[in-house]
C-alpha cells in the first residue's frame, strides 16, 4: 500500500515516543533516606536524614538533594565512623541526551525519515520521476524545545504556575509541583535538495518543487536528539578514607512544614459537668517530600536567632519561604493568634488559673500505643506515627482524646473611660462623661487539664452533642491548670452601672507648673442573674484613677497611667494610675449583686 504526502501537509500527530534510559547512579552518590522531621508550629522544622555511599578514590561522596531553604548555621553532616574534612557546596552543569521519535512537520524531514525506500515524485511542473531516495542533503543544528511540544516530549512546561491553594475539598490535597528550570534542545535539520535514484540515474531535486511524494509503508516519524541541560546544586563531603562504604548523616533548620493544633471539646449534657476534649495535628508541607517517615510535632517555638538568614551552603541568596507563599492567611501576623505567647483577645478572657484540691484524678487519655509524648527544657513533644505526606499535601492526624471536667463561669468585663475634662474653678465641675467600652456578660466554660501531657494554643470548636456552641481560642494550659475559654454572650444576665461624684479639692496637686484638682468619686455595679439557675460570676471593672476602696471583698490592683482609660487626656500621666478590680461571687436565680468602688483621679485645671 503506497502513502501519498503532499506539500501542503502541516504536522503529523502521530508519535512514537520512547523515554530514555537513567544513567545509573555513580557509586559515590549518596542514597538519602528521611530519618525524622521536628515540626513546630511556626512554620519550620528540623530534617534529618541518613545516606550511605562509597568513597571515590579522593574519599569522598557526594549529593545532588541539595535542600532549597536552610537556616544559617542549621546544617550540618556527621560520618558514623571517622571525620567529616570538608563539605563543599556547588553548581554542577549536566547533559543528558535521548533519542525521541517525533511526528515529521515538513517535507524534508519525510525524505528523511524514508530514505533509502522507493517513492514516487510528483513536482508541480507535473514532472513525475520514480526512484529510490538515496540522498537528502541536510544541515543537523540545536534549537529551543518550542513551548507546543513540550507536552508531547512529556515535559515539565517553563511557563506554568502554581496555582494559589483552594478550599481543601478533603483531609490530603495535592498541589502542582514546582515548575522546571532545565533547558532543552532538539535537532533540527534545514536543506533545499535530495537525491532520488532513478533508472536514468541520480537526479538531484529541489524540495520546495515537490508537490506529491508516495512512499510504500510511509514513514511519518523522524528520530531526533532531545539534548536537557541542569544546572543543579551538589554538595560534595571530604571524609576519611577512600573507596569506602560510608554513611552519612545530614540535618538542616527550615522553613516549609507547619502544625497547627485543633480541638473539640464535646460538653456532657448531663449535670455531672463532663467534658471530652479531642486534639488533632494539621499539617502543611510546602517544603519536600515525606515517605513513611517518623514525625514529632512540638508544643513551644525554639530561639533560632538567625531564623530569617539562609545558609550559605543552599546556595540561596534569600531564605525561601514556600509555606507563606501557598498558604499566606495561614503564616501571617494574624497567624500568630496560635502562638502559646500571644493572648491578644479580650481583656481578662484568657485567664488561666491553678486547679484546686477538687480538680479531680488525671485523666486518661486515649493515645494509640505508638503514639507518645516528652518533655524537653521548655519544649514538649507529640512523636506520630510515620506518615507519608507529599510537598504541597495537607493532613490531619488526631493526637488525642481526653476526659476532663469544666465549671461555668459568667464574666463581665467592664472598662470605664471618661473625657478628661478641666475642672470648675468652683462647684461640682461638668458632670463625668462616663463611656462603658462593652457591657456584655460572658458565658465561659473553665475547662480542667486533668491530663499529664500540656495543651498547646490552637483553635477549639465547643459542642453539646450535635449542636456547635463556639469556636474559639483554647491558649497554653500545662497539666493541672484550668483554662478560660469564652462560649457566647448570656442575654439572661444583665449588668448596669452608675457613678457619682463625691468630692472635689481644687488645687490639690501642683505638677510642671500646672495645678490639678482631685476629684473622687463612687462607682456602683448592679449585676442581676435572670436565669432559672445558680451562677459563678466574676466582674472584672478597669477605670481610670486610683481605687482607695472595694465592698463586698472586692481584689483591687493598681497600675501605671494606662491612656486607653481616657479621651482627649490633657494631663501628665504620672499623677493617675490604673486600677482593676474584680469581684467574684454566686448568684442565685433572681439575685442581684451591687458592689461599689471609691476612687480619685487628677485632672488639670
Amino acid at each position: 500500500m503506497f502513502y501519498r504526502a503532499t506539500s501542503i501537509v502541516p504536522v503529523l500527530v502521530l508519535a512514537a515516543l520512547f523515554p530514555a534510559c537513567a544513567a545509573e547512579k555513580r557509586a559515590s552518590e549518596l542514597e538519602l533516606k528521611t530519618e525524622r522531621v521536628i515540626i513546630f508550629k511556626d512554620g519550620y522544622s528540623l530534617i534529618i536524614k541518613r545516606g550511605t555511599a562509597t568513597s571515590d578514590k579522593a574519599g569522598e561522596v557526594f549529593t545532588d538533594e541539595v535542600p532549597d531553604a536552610a537556616v544559617l548555621g542549621s546544617f550540618w553532616a556527621t560520618p558514623d565512623q571517622g571525620r567529616l574534612i570538608s563539605m563543599v557546596a556547588g553548581w554542577k552543569t549536566t547533559k543528558d541526551s535521548a533519542e525521541k521519535q517525533l511526528p515529521c512537520t515538513q517535507l524534508l524531514e519525510i525524505l528523511l525519515a524514508n530514505k533509502g525506500k522507493s517513492a514516487k515524485i510528483e513536482l508541480h511542473d507535473k514532472a513525475i520521476f520514480s526512484g529510490v531516495i538515496r540522498e537528502v542533503l541536510v544541515d543537523k543544528s540545536e534549537a529551543a524545545v518550542p513551548a507546543a511540544q513540550f507536552e508531547l516530549l512529556d515535559l515539565a512546561s517553563p511557563t506554568a504556575t502554581k496555582p494559589s491553594p483552594a478550599i481543601l475539598p478533603s483531609r490530603v490535597s495535592r498541589l502542582v509541583p514546582e515548575p522546571s528550570t532545565a533547558v532543552h534542545t532538539l535537532t533540527t535539520v534545514s536543506g533545499s535538495n535530495f537525491v532520488l535514484r532513478t533508472d536514468e540515474g541520480d537526479v538531484l531535486l529541489p524540495v520546495t518543487q515537490v508537490r506529491t511524494i508516495s512512499v510504500k509503508d510511509m514513514q511519518t516519524t523522524l528520530a531526533k536528539t532531545l539534548t536537557t541541560t541542569k544546572r543543579t546544586k551538589r554538595l560534595s563531603f571530604k571524609l576519611e578514607g577512600a573507596e569506602k562504604k560510608q554513611s552519612l548523616a545530614i540535618m538542616y533548620f527550615r522553613p516549609g512544614i507547619r502544625w497547627i493544633p485543633t480541638y473539640r471539646v464535646s460538653l456532657s449534657d448531663k449535670q455531672d459537668k463532663k467534658a471530652t476534649i479531642s486534639l488533632q495535628a494539621e499539617l502543611l508541607n510546602e517544603a519536600e517530600d515525606l515517605e513513611d517517615v517518623p514525625v514529632d510535632i512540638v508544643v513551644g517555638v525554639p530561639n533560632f536567632r538567625f531564623r530569617g538568614t539562609p545558609s550559605p551552603l543552599v546556595l540561596e541568596a534569600t531564605l525561601r519561604n514556600a509555606l507563606a507563599e501557598a498558604a499566606p492567611d495561614l503564616m501571617g501576623n494574624g497567624s500568630q493568634q496560635f502562638s502559646n505567647a500571644m493572648y491578644s483577645q479580650r481583656s481578662g478572657e484568657f485567664r488561666r488559673e491553678q486547679a484546686g484540691a477538687n480538680a479531680g484524678a488525671q485523666g486518661t487519655i486515649n493515645l494509640p500505643g505508638e503514639l507518645t509524648g516528652t518533655g524537653a527544657q521548655d519544649l514538649f513533644v507529640y512523636s506520630l506515627p510515620k506518615l507519608t505526606l507529599g510537598h504541597g499535601e495537607r493532613i490531619a492526624v488526631p493526637i488525642f482524646t481526653a476526659e476532663t471536667t469544666y465549671r461555668d463561669i459568667y464574666t463581665w468585663e467592664v472598662h470605664a473611660t471618661k473625657t478628661d475634662n478641666a475642672a470648675a474653678p468652683s462647684g461640682s465641675g461638668a458632670a463625668s462623661p462616663l463611656t462603658l467600652s462593652k457591657n456584655e456578660v460572658w458565658h465561659q466554660i473553665m475547662l480542667t487539664n486533668n491530663t499529664s501531657v500540656p495543651w498547646t494554643t490552637g483553635a477549639v470548636m465547643i459542642m453539646q452533642g450535635n449542636q456547635p456552641l463556639a469556636q474559639e481560642l483554647l491558649t497554653y494550659t500545662p497539666p493541672k491548670d484550668e483554662v478560660r475559654v469564652p462560649v457566647t454572650v448570656s442575654v439572661d444576665t444583665r449588668g448596669s452601672l452608675t457613678e457619682k461624684e463625691t468630692s472635689r479639692e481644687l488645687k490639690s496637686l501642683t505638677w510642671d507648673g500646672y495645678n490639678y484638682a482631685r476629684i473622687d468619686r463612687e462607682m456602683k455595679l448592679d449585676l442581676c442573674n435572670n436565669k432559672a439557675l445558680d451562677i459563678e460570676a466574676e466582674i472584672t471593672l478597669r477605670v481610670g484613677g486610683k481605687a482607695t476602696k472595694a465592698t463586698h471583698d472586692g481584689s483591687i490592683t493598681l497600675g501605671d497611667f494606662n491612656p486607653a482609660d481616657w479621651v482627649q487626656y490633657r494631663g501628665q500621666p504620672a499623677v493617675n494610675n490604673s486600677s482593676t478590680i474584680v469581684w467574684k461571687v454566686k448568684l442565685k436565680p433572681g439575685d442581684n449583686f451591687e458592689p461599689s468602688v471609691q476612687y480619685h483621679h487628677f485632672t488639670r485645671h
